[in-house]
């Protein structure tokens, strides 16, 4: 059976080749936001259309490099992906928690604004838990 998109997660750390996604100033902490969670936050009245270079999202830096695979085959532009107000790397406004591969396809195809689920951050921030949370350990083992 396929697994549905929603059980995925987004990793918030120090990770090596993408930045500091830290979500605390502990750098050795790693968080994880399980999409799951979240749903009740994906309403209609949340999507607004959003330029795609105030977004960072993980591998930024390295775009235009092409991207490949089965995940990336499937990631599909017609769904919005999910942004908050959110701290990330690159300092722009918004930090993408779902939706890199789409993002990456529509700037592939010069797309420059599209929609998104757009989250405050004080609203999401209490979903991110801790990786040493056994639950989280569970879940992870769930998911892969």
């Amino acid at each position: 059976m396929k697994k549905q998109w929603y059980h995925s997660y987004h990793k918030a750390g120090d990770i090596i080749g993408t930045g500091n996604w830290c979500i605390t100033e502990d750098l050795k902490k790693v968080h994880y936001l399980f999409m799951e969670d979240i749903l009740h936050l994906l309403t209609e009245e949340r999507i607004k259309s959003v330029p795609l270079k105030s977004i960072g999202w993980k591998n930024k830096h390295i775009f235009p490099t092409p991207w490949s695979g089965e995940r990336y085959n499937a990631a599909d532009i017609k769904y919005p992906g999910i942004i908050t107000t959110g701290p990330n790397p690159y300092d722009n406004e918004y930090r993408m928690v779902d939706g890199r591969r789409r993002i990456h396809k529509l700037l592939s195809n010069g797309v420059i604004e599209s929609n998104f689920y757009v989250i405050e951050w004080d609203e999401l921030r209490p979903f991110f838990l801790d990786s040493n949370d056994y639950s989280v350990i569970e879940r992870l083992d769930d998911e892969n």
